[in-house]
């Protein structure tokens, strides 16, 4: 039975407050080990079920459906336009990853994929049978850090080219000058400018304004 998009969010919202609260109880340094692994585990299943409904709730930017193959190391070829390049959007909060959406699908693209934790996002780069052009990528994820994704879609030699922009409230110089030496290609400061953001995608496809 299919879900109605009010009864979807209700769900979606349910959720990211369940999954909010693990969090919570994780940062407790007390937990004993068991409850510790039965909370992870939680938080894995709630990210891929957030997952799964927020991307059939994408609104007018269409989903990737990639089924998980091995992959070439050749580079990605640079699309004609944003319509034409693909998108994965990694962000474990929903409404900003709506808000990307909402952006991309304004600004004309058409192949927007979108992961709620670091793992998630590793698989999707890893499994893309098409790569993505451009990776938009949260800092502080569940499971894997944007950072760590990064390294280990470097190490796996599955990035292929792909323009990866962190999207990020982290302001401090110190860990910004981290990513950029290790390699990240960009990134963007939460609140997001549209604006820039829609300039930074254009440059990284380099395409004329």
């Amino acid at each position: 039975m299919l879900l109605s998009a009010a009864e979807t969010k209700l769900v979606i919202d349910t959720l990211t407050k369940r999954r909010a609260w693990i969090g919570k109880m994780l940062e407790d340094q007390t937990l004993d080990e068991n409850k510790r692994n039965e909370y992870l585990s939680a938080q894995k299943l709630l990210s891929s079920a957030t997952q799964k409904l927020t991307s059939s709730a994408s609104g007018p930017v269409r989903t990737q459906q990639k089924p998980t193959e091995k992959v070439s190391s050749l580079s990605v070829k640079p699309p004609g336009s944003i319509a034409e390049a693909r998108f994965l959007i990694a962000e474990d909060d929903p409404d900003s990853a709506s808000l990307l959406v909402e952006v991309l699908a304004d600004a004309g693209a058409k192949y927007v994929d979108v992961a709620t934790d670091g793992m998630a996002a590793f698989d999707k780069i890893k499994a893309a049978v098409e790569p993505f052009h451009i990776i938009l990528c949260d800092w502080d994820m569940p499971l894997l850090t944007g950072l760590d994704v990064h390294k280990k879609a470097q190490a796996s030699n599955t990035l292929r080219g792909a323009h990866f922009m962190m999207v990020t409230a982290v302001h401090d110089a110190a860990r910004i000058k981290q990513a950029v030496t290790q390699g990240v290609n960009d990134y963007i400061i939460k609140p997001i400018d549209i604006d820039v953001l829609e300039a930074k995608i254009k440059a990284a496809l380099q395409l004329s304004s």
